[in-house]
Formats: C-alpha cells, structure tokens, sequence
C-alpha cells in the first residue's frame, strides 16, 4: 500500500492547484477518485455501502468504441456519499464524494481513504450546498393560485 508521504508528494501539483483558487481554511466539499484495478474484491465489497441493495451508488459500465469516451462520461456524473464505480477493461474507477473539509486538509484525506490496490488519481472541490432560505414571514408565496375565485 502506498504511504501517506508518497501519495500526498503525487497529488501535491493538484493540491497547490487547489489552494490557488480558495484559502486553506475555506470549507468545500471534495470528489475523490481512485483508480481501483488492482483492488481485491474483499476491499471492493467493502467500498459499497453496509447493508445497501444493489442501487445503492451508482454502478455503470459502458460500452462505447473509444474508452477514453467512457471514462470522460463517467468523470463528468455527479457523484454522492455512496459512491459511483466505473468498470471498464482498465482503469476501474471509484469516485466518491466526502464530507465538507477545510480546502488545505482535501489531499491529506483523499489519501488517507486509500486502500491496498487503490490510488488516488484526481479529486475536485465545490462550495459547500446552502439551503434555500425560507421566506421571511415563513410562508410561501401563494399569489395567483385563487385569481380566479370571485
């Protein structure tokens, strides 16, 4: 298994990259993604969610002519908690989103998720979602549904 250390100094270029766009203490929400060829089907099993059926996630293989087509497909899908796996001749591929981190510890845990046979090949950031706040009042607004009533 790849070492903390040996990782971080692989994703350090991405991590800069990230740090150029937002402060170290900014919170955002990670998507990570592992390269999961090599992982043993123990530690794949182990990826899916406990006591999940088969819909949990997002499991797809596609089958296209150009591989890279498929890949770039399955990079560009929104991803949860539970995880979504691509398994094509090779890579597989495992992306997953975390929990909101500071932007300055995402390489860190992003490698510390790793397992035997697993690398972290990418990971993304967004802002954390905000809620749609609630109308001042607490109401909703309700105008036009009685225009019609006299």
């Amino acid at each position: 298994m790849e070492t903390l250390e040996t990782c971080l100094g692989r994703v350090a270029a991405k991590q800069r990259d990230l740090l150029a766009e937002a402060a170290a203490d900014d919170v955002l929400v990670p998507t990570y993604t592992y390269d999961i060829t090599k992982l043993s089907l123990e530690d794949l099993q182990a990826l899916t969610v406990a006591g999940a059926d088969e819909t949990a996630g997002t499991r797809e293989r596609r089958q296209t002519n150009q591989a890279s087509t498929a890949v770039e497909n399955f990079m560009a899908t929104p991803v949860d908690e539970n995880g979504a796996f691509y398994m094509g001749r090779d890579p597989a591929l495992y992306r997953v989103r975390g929990e909101a981190i500071a932007a300055g510890e995402i390489a860190t845990a992003g490698c510390e998720r790793q397992k035997t046979g697993m690398r972290l090949i990418d990971f993304t950031a967004s802002p954390v979602p905000t809620e749609p706040e609630p109308d001042a009042s607490g109401e909703t607004d309700n105008s036009g549904e009685n225009e019609n009533q006299n």
